[in-house]
């Protein structure tokens, strides 16, 4: 044999070796095919990626993992090294095959593309079983409305509801709902809640378990709208959300309220679902649940949308056609059933009776739905119960709550703002930006009334004569008032906190934190309301730096479709006997699905200074 062929034999082997070695470890690549896809190639592929939860960023991937957990990777290096997580992956199935049911969804995989023996087994009784206890036909978003009264819940929460076979709308009963949340210990307050989620501070897993219970929660329990966005997915995709699902058991993410939370981790399962999908590239820095239904919507996912209102919208829907006398009726018959019985009340219709004792049981279950039942409010629920069963059951009128528009129909949830004003004489213009979410004025669709959730709006100021400054920077800006009428009577309340400029000191830029309840009431179609508030502030203007202000704010405010105004006063009496009384007038108009004009006039008037500030802003939600 000459030298040449030698080299040229030797040379031959070492290519062969090498394409060998780029080969995944299957029964196709022992056999030399060069079908299947390296393990390069399947490293980047979106489908490991997703498996992985290497989240969508806009240029590609992230380049590690969002989970935290060690016990959801094979490689020690697999959190950041995808190619190192499938090469141990199929190393460790091909050998392991208990880890073949721990990673069902890995395992089938790989399978598929050729990386494994396509007739390895996959003994996994306990995955059959839980598969046949769902019995998943088919998959819903649901998204919860907002609950003011719950740190975790402000802005929406949305869960996934995974539907039998043959599932039918009005019956939940074998759905299950599939969660993904904080653990938090039961000790820990609003205020520890607050700075743990938004920093890290708890773990987060997914939970499974019935739907009805999580109706319970919401809709009963807390009072909120659910919207259930029914999705396309079809047999395989659903296989694939379920098989995921089954490997994220016990497996534990590092939970942040504002971005990797439950909306983002929901849009993790719909990837891996549905190959190519890119939802997570869509929130960069922060994902509001509506937002993320909104994305959702978008990428084509969703089929049908079915609304179930909350109780109190039932309710609000049954006894808002009723007059005076009529509501004092339902009030009397919920205290005392057995004045369905006296001769005044006999002589109604058979109509009118049946639709105030609805009424009357409505609002009896209405008003402790939170608590356990008393043998009281037991019997109340029982006699009223009685007689309404021994009317006819088609009298009294419909019910039926008005569907509202669909939450992410709303306006989008970040906002830019341009402002040209005039204060102290001197003209101006503004540049805001808000992250989240919903204000007073704000065009209403989609939303809760009557509340309001700002957090981390930010104002550039650029006065004439002046270079710019930072005018004020709110972190939160909370606001409920809901009117009391006789049914319901909640508290108002508010609460915010930041930096801003007074218009007493405007050189000084005053860390401040204020809130205050009361109560709200619609008289004559406007809502007002009257809250006793408290402010503290650090301002340098001041002798003594740190003070606190007891205060009263009134607030009359007007919402229609398109346009919203709001006058208020507040009026605060600093410990250092300094007196701050403002004024303000706002209109806002709606002039397109993403854009607004708003006015805005103000006067202060503090130690007998008097400054007025008038401004026009143009807004755009985005």
């Amino acid at each position: 044999m000459t030298t040449r062929r030698y080299w040229g034999l030797l040379l031959l082997l070492v290519f062969a070796v090498s394409a060998r070695a780029q080969l995944p470890l299957s029964k196709a690549g022992l056999e030399g095919s060069t079908q299947s896809p390296s393990l390069d190639t399947l490293a980047d592929h979106p489908q490991w990626r997703a498996l992985l939860h290497y989240g969508r960023v806009k240029a590609g991937y992230e380049r590690e993992s969002y989970v935290d957990d060690p016990a959801f990777f094979l490689s020690v290096d697999g959190r950041r090294d995808a190619r190192a997580e499938l090469q141990a992956t199929v190393e460790q199935l091909q050998n392991l095959p208990t880890l073949r049911c721990q990673f069902i969804a890995r395992f089938r995989w790989l399978q598929q593309q050729g990386a494994l023996d396509s007739e390895l087994p996959a003994a996994c009784d306990g995955y059959r079983q839980w598969r046949g206890t769902i019995n998943a036909g088919a998959v819903a978003l649901v998204f919860a409305a907002s609950y003011l009264n719950s740190p975790s819940s402000m802005y929406g929460h949305t869960f996934l509801r995974v539907d039998p076979q043959g599932y039918r709308a009005e019956s939940a009963l074998l759905s299950y709902a599939v969660n993904y949340a904080a653990v938090v210990p039961d000790n820990d307050s609003s205020l520890l809640f607050a700075w743990r989620g938004m920093s890290g501070g708890y773990p987060g897993h997914f939970s499974l378990q019935p739907y009805v219970d999580k109706l319970q929660e919401y809709s009963r329990l807390e009072n909120r709208d659910v919207w259930e966005y029914e999705l396309n997915l079809n047999a395989a995709e659903i296989d694939r959300l379920m098989a995921h699902l089954w490997e994220l058991q016990s497996i534990n993410f590092d939970y942040y309220f504002m971005d990797e939370n439950c909306s983002f981790r929901l849009l993790e399962l719909l990837e891996v679902a549905r190959p190519g999908l890119t939802l997570t590239a869509e929130f960069p820095v922060h994902a509001i649940p509506v937002d993320t239904v909104r994305a959702v919507r978008e990428a084509g996912l969703v089929d049908e949308v079915v609304y179930r209102p909350s109780r109190q919208r039932e309710l609000d829907a049954l006894v808002a056609p009723l007059d005076a006398a009529q509501r004092q009726w339902v009030l009397t018959l919920a205290r005392e059933p057995a004045q369905n019985l006296v001769p005044a009340f006999q002589r109604k219709s058979v109509d009118e009776q049946r639709t105030l004792l609805l009424g009357a049981y409505r609002l009896l279950r209405y008003q402790h739905n939170r608590q356990q039942r008393s043998p009281d409010v037991a019997g109340r629920s029982f006699a009223l119960l009685r007689a309404i069963n021994h009317l006819p059951p088609d009298a009294g009128q419909s019910a039926t709550p008005v569907r509202p528009t669909e939450p992410d129909a709303g306006h989008a949830t970040a906002l830019a703002g341009l402002a040209l004003g005039r204060f102290d004489e001197r003209d101006y213009r503004e540049v805001s930006l808000r992250l989240t979410y919903h204000d007073l004025l704000d065009p209403v669709a989609g939303y809760p009334r009557n509340a309001s959730l700002n957090m981390l709006q930010a104002t550039l100021r650029q006065v004439d004569g002046e270079g710019s400054r930072l005018q004020s920077l709110t972190l939160v800006d909370i606001r409920s008032l809901a009117p009391r009428t006789d049914f319901f009577q909640p508290i108002s309340w508010q609460a915010r906190g930041g930096l801003e400029r007074s218009d007493g000191h405007p050189d000084y830029l005053a860390p401040y934190a204020s809130g205050g309840a009361g109560g709200s009431w619609q008289i004559l179609g406007v809502d007002i309301s009257a809250l006793a508030t408290l402010r503290a502030e650090y301002n340098e203007g001041f002798e003594n730096n740190w003070q606190a202000a007891p205060g009263l704010t009134v607030r009359g405010g007007l919402q229609r479709e398109h346009v919203a105004a709001a006058l208020e006063a507040e009026h605060y009496r600093f410990a250092n006997g300094v007196e701050r009384n403002t004024v303000g007038l706002s209109l806002n108009v709606a002039v397109a699905a993403q854009h607004g004009i708003r006015f805005n006039w103000r006067r202060v008037v503090e130690e007998g200074q008097g400054d007025e500030d008038v401004s026009l802003q143009w807004r755009y939600y985005f």
